[in-house]
């Protein structure tokens, strides 16, 4: 724990030197007191001493060297010819595969260079080309830092990727976007894992030729740990049943796997002939023999899974305990869980930052608590028994202990991993308590193995179709069913914010004294009190950061699209689009509904969806399908597309009607503020067909609802994808010249560049919503230009992230705010360093 320790707190050390010194001393000096009382011996006192200080030293270590890399400069914006070599396991996903390279030589401005770095490389529609482990590829594209959405208290996924250390992102596609060299520099284990990645391919198309979703999704992401075919409505019902750690291979897989083969080795073996197993057990028993066959068959498919990290933390705790078995030592989950852990951070001490490893070993740990204490427990009750022998218990009192057992598992499980699944998941899955033991062990025991015979017989007959696929399809399908109908109890998906690290250590605090001290009754009932107190305060998750009086524009990081939330003096709150929706990435899933929930937002009174273009309503249909929304604007176009269908299905579902908006509509009013539409004033360059109307991208645009905001003082004019005409619309309108914060038309497009009406525009400052590194070249320098040389500051969401306004009715004075303050600065040495450490101090509090 003390390494740990040192390794959660290492990559702090270039942002809060001072105050980690400050701590190192206070320790050391904790540490004394105890000596000298004791309590504690000198050597242990030294050594716990510096196993963290050797913790910071490491994660700092790793923190400021790893990332090494020249394959991306600040000016890079051509593409670049690359070679290297595949070191992971290729990835499939409905529209091509995943690569991770290490690059090894690259032309860059025709001059050729020695490369170094790791680039993601997502290959599009990759035809009939196959890939593995260890082949040498060739590839044209523009290479980019890794990159993401940054709101307040969001995932960064360029962030993510920097911490698996991945250097360079990039995309090609088309079957001649790559050229293969095969495997040039042939090893052992380059020769093991590209033969286990064949195999696994091979495993993989025979199942997308012979199921179909959502069994297809289940059977990948079980059996081969390939996420990306599970469908977001199956993950969602995951979710709220408490049961999507199942999703993927961890630790509840891999070891009931383990203990299926171990048993089932070791009873075929007692089958044998006695005068056979006597003479085996002289050299060998039927323990020993059970390890040697699950010790293989675990390792093989730990690698058949991709070797994700969940898969090897499992692996290696599965070893340390047949090692322990072998040796006839008691076989303890805490060593081994510690020796996982350590053998973990040990070449990968940013993996402690990763979610997956805190949510592994609090369950183990929760599991392992729970066995010593029955342990103690059935040691103590022995002495007793020897004096007052039980009667003996029936098979049905028998099978009460058993589900108590897992019940009390489950429970400490749910309890100890729920702060980081509130915090992460923006949830509480209470339905887990109940659903875990029942899909676990049925997963575990009957879903995996059935799904892995059939990958085996793939392997062994070199089929092109799943075998047993009828009854994988059956069973894969049946448990959707199932988690889907649980997924619909009321309540189940109970969306809290994101808890604070304050309450969390203070929920794990109350959560290790409680049980340490459960024989201590008014101590036990103390910290179950506060425990509850604050599981109340989760769940209600009430408004923060906005106050009575106050109006908040925030405009939200969707990459390229626009989502802009606006939260009034009476409390009511309106959303102006949705953001895109791609297919693994919805930004109403990923970006607005942590925002709100953050916010303690759980209704929205108003929903306008400026026009039918899938980066403004992408991601509406998913908030309509999980908030409470009073009313629904739109500008009456319908188009025939998916992403349309979906938003009107989504209206429908929700019960609401969809109220047509024009110049002059009202959506706000009366009260404090007034939201109004400006614009558009006709259907020019709209032609009807049917019961569809279509029209083009340039018409769809001039059709866009313009609104104007007004607050007391304050005004906000949101322009959506205004071009040219409706610029020339607001011209005419006294109001669509004027407002203290203006959004830039059309992501700051070129073709939305309208002279007059920016020469005229009397505004404070600007907003583009545009995604970073968009393939359009947004925004255009000229406008950019335009708005400089009026003296206009321009916010970006591909630099700035999330930009926010908070003013107050009764005064002029507007504050602003951008995610992009909030990121921690490195401090440097010398006179100004507590000046630079307080400043980061704040900007966490302000997160």
């Amino acid at each position: 724990m003390s390494y740990l320790t040192g390794l959660w707190f290492g990559p702090f050390l270039t942002f809060f030197p001072l105050s980690l010194l400050g701590a190192l001393f206070i320790f050391g000096c904790i540490l004394t007191w105890f000596e000298q009382q004791r309590r504690l011996t000198r050597k242990t006192g030294f050594i716990l001493f510096a196993l963290v200080v050797g913790g910071i030293g490491h994660a700092y270590w790793a923190s400021t060297t790893q990332g090494e890399s020249n394959l991306v400069t600040e000016s890079d914006e051509q593409p670049i010819f690359l070679e290297g070599t595949i070191v992971a396991p290729v990835r499939q996903t409905p529209d091509g595969l995943v690569l991770l390279v290490e690059a090894t030589h690259m032309v860059k401005q025709g001059e050729e260079q020695t490369a170094y770095g790791r680039i993601r490389l997502t290959w599009r529609e990759p035809g009939a080309s196959t890939l593995i482990y260890g082949d040498h590829v060739a590839f044209m594209a523009r290479v980019r830092e890794p990159y993401g959405t940054m709101n307040p208290g969001g995932f960064h996924y360029g962030q993510y990727l920097k911490r698996q250390g991945i250097q360079a992102v990039a995309t090609v596609q088309g079957p001649e976007a790559i050229r293969i060299h095969g495997i040039q520099e042939l090893t052992a284990r380059g020769f093991i894992l590209g033969v286990i990645d064949r195999w696994r391919q091979s495993i993989h198309y025979a199942a997308v030729s012979s199921l179909t979703n959502p069994a297809l999704g289940l059977f990948l992401g079980m059996v081969l740990g390939e996420q990306s075919y599970i469908e977001s409505d199956i993950r969602d019902a995951f979710m709220a049943s408490g049961t999507v750690h199942i999703l993927s291979i961890s630790g509840s897989h891999l070891g009931l796997l383990a203990l299926l083969i171990f048993a089932g080795a070791r009873w075929s073996l007692c089958q044998l002939p006695t005068f056979w197993l006597e003479q085996l057990s002289l050299r060998l028993t039927a323990t020993r023999f059970a390890v040697l066959i699950t010790l293989p068959a675990v390792s093989f498919y730990t690698l058949l899974a991709g070797a994700e990290m969940a898969t090897v933390r499992s692996w290696i705790m599965i070893v340390v305990c047949c090692a322990g078995i072998w040796l006839g030592r008691e076989r303890n989950l805490v060593t081994a869980l510690a020796l996982a852990a350590l053998l973990m951070v040990l070449p990968h001490p940013e993996a402690i930052h990763d979610i997956s490893f805190q949510l592994s070993y609090l369950s183990v740990a929760a599991i392992a608590l729970v066995a010593q204490a029955r342990k103690e427990k059935e040691s103590n009750l022995s002495g007793i028994d020897a004096v007052f022998p039980p009667a003996k218990p029936t098979w049905l009192l028998g099978l009460w202990r058993k589900a108590v057992l897992a019940w009390l598992i489950t429970l400490a499980v749910s309890l100890t991993t729920l702060p980081l699944v509130a915090h992460d998941f923006h949830q509480i899955p209470w339905l887990g308590l109940l659903t875990n033991m029942v899909i676990v062990p049925l997963v575990g025991a009957l879903m995996i193995p059935l799904g892995l015979l059939s990958g085996m017989i793939v392997l062994a007959g070199g089929g092109a179709t799943l075998p047993l696929s009828g009854l994988n399809q059956w069973v894969f399908d049946w448990l959707a069913e199932v988690v889907m109908m649980l997924s619909h109890v009321p309540g189940a998906a109970w969306y809290v914010a994101s808890p604070s690290m304050s309450s969390m250590i203070v929920f794990w605090g109350m959560l290790a004294a409680g049980v340490a001290m459960w024989h201590r009754q008014l101590i036990r009932w103390g910290c179950g009190t506060i425990l509850l107190a604050i599981l109340l305060w989760w769940g209600w998750s009430p408004r923060t950061g906005w106050n009575p009086g106050t109006v908040r524009v925030t405009f939200l990081d969707v990459g390229q699209g626009d989502a802009t939330l606006i939260e009034l003096p009476d409390g009511q709150t309106v959303l102006i689009d949705g953001g895109p929706s791609y297919r693994r990435l919805d930004m109403g899933r990923a970006v607005i509904g942590p925002y709100l929930w953050n916010q303690g937002i759980r209704r929205l009174d108003h929903v306008v969806a400026t026009h039918p273009q899938w980066d403004h309503v992408g991601g509406l249909p998913w908030v309509l399908d999980t908030f409470e929304v009073g009313h629904y604007w739109d500008n009456g176009i319908s188009r025939p597309e998916r992403f349309f269908s979906r938003l009107h299905l989504a209206v429908k579902s929700a019960g609401l009607q969809e109220q047509t908006s024009t110049a002059g509509t009202v959506i706000v009013s009366p009260g404090p503020c007034s939201l109004t539409v400006l614009a558009p004033f006709s259907r020019q360059g709209i032609e009807e067909y049917g019961s569809w109307i279509v029209s083009s991208g340039r018409d769809l645009n001039n059709q866009s609802l313009v609104t104007r905001l007004e607050c007391g003082p304050h005004s906000f004019l949101f322009t959506a994808d205004a071009e040219q005409q409706s610029l020339n619309e607001l011209l005419q309108v006294s109001n669509g010249l004027s407002a203290r914060i203006v959004k830039v038309p059309h992501h700051g497009a070129k073709s939305s560049l309208h002279r007059e009406w920016v020469n005229r525009l009397q505004a404070e400052a600007m907003v583009v919503s545009v995604g970073a590194h968009n393939r359009y070249g947004h925004p255009a320098p000229e406008v950019l230009d335009a708005y400089e040389q009026r003296g206009l500051p321009v916010y970006r969401t591909d630099r700035d992230g999330a930009i926010w306004f908070i003013a107050s009715l009764g005064s002029d004075d507007m504050t602003v705010r951008t995610a992009k303050e909030g990121s921690l600065l490195q401090v440097q040495a010398g006179p100004r360093m507590w000046g630079e450490e307080w400043g980061n101090w704040i900007r966490l509090w302000n997160r």
